[in-house]
């Protein structure tokens, strides 16, 4: 199989002979899971209105039933098969753009995925279901059938009864193009009655489209900070500049250390891009970071637009047509902002690029970084990646790859300090009072001086909840999931006890369950909800909130806790990693973190690396202005590299440790890395599918002839049941992206990845293990 084959190939439904013809075919991409397009006769009726990027509805199947679609082909040829007709077109104007069509199909190939699945996962529900739209009528003259013109048509027919008809027929005439129904009723001075009489009698016809409502104008000035770039951010800026000059292609990662000013970089770099009259788009990984950045950007630059998960369906979908007519010329959001249908795009920001969250958990599960550089790439434009603790694939690209580039910025604005962070040992705490020790008497001391300085603090607990396990200390029963292989988490709101995979919510019971125990239940572990009671017992005078998913559910959950927070009027935040990174608060001069190592016992191989980036993250919320800044972190394996190497905000240092243990087992980024899941309700049923799956990996591998690509597995997954359905999954790694590429198409069109009841799930490049 040569490396320039197609993966996704074109098929023709119906396939008989029938006499030879010519005339207009499209390819449509189908929304469903099919790693194949499929070619279809476009009707004379909709010769004019079908384009790329747009949806349709085609038959398919046996009893042909009507599926949606996305044209991605379009050409007049001959043909002599029998080709099964377009059966409507949904859209008046096409949703995606020949550039996001052509990003759509890379995406495709690269994760595995079929292409109607991907186009479709581009444009939000909202705005495929037009909302928000004004739907708009136009009236026209019904046009004769043997093309005369509309004039002699109304000469030749008996003139209409009633001056109110023949006025309306005489607008049209005189205008000779359709006008608006309220334009005809108005200049007419008739009525929708009369109207509608002459669309019975066939005199006119009514058309009905959709359009949305002009932008509001960005309210107020645009303001300018009164501090200057330092040696470092100019210098990163002047880089940048110079590849959005000649629009080349690049990929920068600015690294700098927390509070180093990246955003100013940013946004001296969006406005060459406007200056020049293109488009940016600016990626980042939490709405609560969209939150604070906008009232930044919207007071710096003019038409930006916002874009994420937390909008109403309106404001997504006409968010999305202005950015498609131009009005908006910055798009800033979360992952869909990646696919902002800009046509003069000139930059793409991706700020955190580290964070796992950019990666989409549901087909087509793409990583937005990724999806970022291939659409720069396609259109020769840079690529700017922001971070204090970039990933390690990144990381090492920068300096091994000749298109990519590093800027660092090793000082923080003023040349304010890096905060002090220090490490507590729990076990010394425990071994003091002979019990478990929420808080340490250092970190409420730390936290008390700060608080006592009419300063603000950060406290990140990385898990919801109360407490983590609720067991018997008689027989050892847990009070675990039924429908998943995890414990159950308590949650003080309403005495109930959560599941956070599949939601399942019971009471919590005071005494163990089992008929013969009977024994008082006992709660381990600490989650935000407990740290957030302790710390209103400490500090009852002090406003302390809570951010997390319990809590943050709705967009104005988030704008309400960042104002709050930024008018003083709350004292700490307790949270989990949604606020370790990004936030920029002045008077921050504390920052805690309870159980400092609980993300290094993952089996995940990226573990330690989350550690340090989780530490680092935090820690630098600290000290960002006046105040100087101080971290307690509190971990029962203090020893542990990554703790360590954060401890002196060493990132370097950690990679450097890292990576070769990396290169040694041959992981990212080294290899590339896909995982097959596999799931089903029963156990051997999963099992066996997955054992099967392997050895026709293997088998492919060596038809391929494909050296340095192999197959883990199979395994039982960390969770080992979730929602009802046992897991089981493999690893296929590969010496590169091209070959992954590669194998799984040959997978996929030779059917090896089907596989009997059990479902199948392919994760190219996946962030998580469990």
């Amino acid at each position: 199989m040569d490396s320039s084959e197609p993966i996704y190939v074109t098929r023709k439904l119906w396939v008989e002979e029938g006499e030879p013809r010519f005339g207009w075919v499209a390819d449509v991409a189908l929304v469903i899971p099919v790693a194949q397009t499929y070619s279809f006769a476009v009707p004379h009726d909709f010769e004019n209105s079908v384009r790329l990027g747009q949806r349709v509805f085609v038959p398919f199947g046996r009893k042909g039933r009507q599926v949606e679609g996305y044209v991605v082909g379009l050409e007049q040829k001959d043909w002599e098969s029998t080709l099964g007709p377009i059966g409507s077109v949904v859209d008046d104007e096409p949703l995606l753009t020949p550039e996001l069509v052509s990003l759509g199909r890379e995406i495709a190939e690269h994760y595995s995925c079929g292409l109607g699945l991907v186009l479709n996962a581009m444009t939000a529900e909202a705005v495929r279901l037009q909302r928000g739209m004004k739907t708009i009528r136009h009236v026209s003259i019904k046009r004769p059938p043997h093309g005369a013109g509309a004039d002699s048509h109304v000469r030749e027919r008996a003139v209409p009864r009633g001056p109110k008809r023949r006025a309306v027929l005489d607008v049209l005439a005189s205008a000779g193009k359709p006008l608006r129904m309220e334009e005809v009723l108005a200049r007419a001075s008739a009525t929708a009655a009369v109207l509608r009489a002459l669309v019975a009698d066939g005199w006119i016809e009514i058309t009905k489209s959709k359009e949305a409502p002009l932008a509001e104008p960005s309210a107020g000035a645009l303001r300018e900070p009164n501090f200057e770039l330092n040696v470092e951010q100019r210098a990163a800026v002047e880089t940048i500049a110079q590849d959005i000059q000649v629009a080349r292609f690049s990929v920068s990662l600015l690294f700098g250390v927390s509070g180093s000013g990246k955003t100013e970089v940013y946004i001296h770099a969006i406005r060459e891009v406007l200056a020049r009259g293109r488009q940016a788009i600016l990626l980042v990984p939490e709405i609560l970071l969209t939150t604070q950045l906008v009232e930044r950007l919207s007071s710096r630059l003019a038409d930006v637009a916002v874009s994420h998960s937390g909008l109403t369906a309106v404001q997504r979908s006409l968010i999305w047509r202005q950015m498609a007519a131009g009005e908006k010329r910055v798009a800033l959001g979360t992952r869909s902002a990646v696919f902002a249908p800009f046509t003069n795009l000139g930059l793409i920001v991706v700020d955190e690029e580290q964070e796992g969250s950019f990666k989409n958990l549901r087909a087509p599960r793409f990583h937005v970084r990724d999806v970022a550089i291939m659409r720069a790439k396609a259109l020769g434009i840079p690529v700017l990646l922001g971070s204090a603790t970039p990933s390690l694939e990144t990381w090492h690209r920068s300096g091994t790859r000749s298109d990519y580039q590093r800027l660092i910025l090793l000082k923080r604005v003023k040349d304010l300090p890096l905060p002090r962070i220090e490490i507590v040992d729990m076990r010394d705490e425990y071994l003091e009072k002979r019990q478990g020790v929420v808080l340490s008497r250092q970190m409420l001391h730390g936290l008390g001086e700060s608080l006592a300085r009419d300063e603000q603090a950060v406290i990140l607990m990385n898990r919801r909840g109360f407490a983590q396990r609720v067991f018997c200390p008689a027989c050892n029963t847990r009070l675990v999931c039924p429908n998943c292989s995890v414990g159950l988490v308590m949650h003080t709101k309403g005495g109930e006890s959560i599941c956070h995979y599949c939601r399942l919510r019971i009471p919590t019971p005071e005494f163990c369950p089992t008929v013969t125990c009977g024994e008082r239940l006992l709660r381990f572990g600490v989650g935000t909800q407990q740290v957030e009671e302790i710390l209103r017992e400490y500090f009852p005078k002090k406003g302390i909130e809570r951010v997390d998913r319990d809590t943050m559910r709705h967009r104005r959950d988030y704008e309400r806790i960042v104002s709050r927070f930024g008018a003083r009027e709350i004292d700490v935040l307790v949270g989990t990693q949604m606020i370790a990174k990004g936030l920029d608060f002045p008077l921050v001069s504390f920052v805690g973190v309870v159980s400092g190592d609980a993300t290094s016992f993952s089996a995940d191989f990226r573990a330690h690396e989350r550690l340090f980036q989780l530490i680092t993250q935090v820690a630098g919320r600290a000290g960002r202005a006046e105040a100087s800044g101080s971290v307690v972190v509190q971990s029962m394996t203090p020893a542990l590299p990554a703790l360590q190497f954060a401890l002196r905000h060493d990132y370097a240092g950690f990679a450097e440790e890292e990576l070769p243990l990396r290169q040694h087992v041959g992981l990212p980024p080294f290899r590339r890395l896909a995982r097959i899941l596999v799931t089903h309700v029963r156990e051997e049923t999963a099992r066996t599918a997955c054992e099967q799956l392997v050895l026709r990996i293997r088998e492919a591998i060596a038809e391929l002839k494909f050296s340095l690509s192999d197959v883990l597995g199979p395994n039982a997954c960390l969770i080992s049941r979730l929602r009802k359905q046992y897991r089981f999954d493999l690893l296929v790694r590969t010496p590169d992206a091209i070959s992954l590429r590669r194998l799984f198409a040959f997978l996929r069109l030779s059917g090896k990845l089907r596989v009997p009841k059990a479902a199948i799930v392919v994760d190219v490049d996946p962030v998580s293990l469990a």
